[in-house]
């Protein structure tokens, strides 16, 4: 296929173009009625020596977030994770943040309340708490209210349905590493043994892929122009 030589008789029309506004949002942002972004925060157990055991983030995606998400697809149009391990107040936190509407958020709060795993995981001392926002309290109802507010206004609103991709692909990758593993073993340490082996895989796939797949195609999308690297990363 050829872009840019256009002969007359090829995709010709005495249609008229149909109006269109340069201030239009794409499908993939157009905000929902109602909704607004909502917080379910794992606190996970961290002892006083060692490192954080990330994969019990793999753990909670996969066996406790994943079923909700799939019995709520139609309903969040929005959501994503997020991931933090430092040594302060807040320690090893793995959140799931969702758009939708407050009664949404309530079945979501609800089912993730039930889960059998996420109960396991906290009476084995892996998961101290989950803190839940309140869904007779909605946030701000804006798609960005969630972005970081340093970033310019369009990327806060254009960057959802981006992390959100991202977040899909790492559980889908967490999905491919656990397919053929226990299911739900009763034993939660055994469960999530399962899961570091899944996180070394997942691991291993960012180290050795991540440069070509993810970080090459997103600089071709932006035209291969320069970055402006503010600090060092792992990267």
């Amino acid at each position: 296929i050829v872009f840019g030589d256009w002969s007359s008789d090829v995709c010709s029309s005495d249609l008229p173009p149909p109006a269109a506004s340069r201030h239009a949002l794409p499908p993939t942002l157009q905000a929902l009625e109602g909704a607004c972004w909502w917080k379910c925060r794992f606190k996970n157990v961290w002892p006083r020596e060692g490192d954080a055991d990330l994969a019990l983030d793999l753990l909670l995606a996969h066996a406790v977030v994943s079923p909700v998400l799939e019995a709520h697809a139609a309903d969040l149009p929005y959501w994503r994770f997020h991931r933090r391990a430092v040594r302060d107040n807040t320690g090893h936190q793995f959140t799931f943040l969702f758009y939708g509407r407050p009664e949404t958020a309530e079945a979501v709060f609800a089912e993730i309340g039930r889960s059998r795993v996420l109960r396991q995981a906290m009476a084995a001392s892996l998961v101290e708490k989950v803190i839940l926002d309140d869904p007779g309290r909605p946030r701000p109802p804006g798609i960005e209210e969630t972005s970081d507010p340093r970033w310019s206004p369009g990327l806060r609103r254009s960057w959802p349905p981006f992390i959100m991709g991202v977040s899909a692909l790492w559980l889908g990758l967490i999905a491919e590493a656990m397919d053929g593993a226990p299911e739900f073993p009763d034993d939660p340490h055994l469960l999530l043994a399962a899961y570091r082996k899944a996180d070394a895989e997942i691991t291993g796939i960012w180290r050795n892929e991540g440069q070509h797949a993810l970080l090459h195609h997103l600089n071709a999308v932006f035209g291969y122009e320069e970055m402006l690297i503010r600090k060092a990363l792992s990267f």
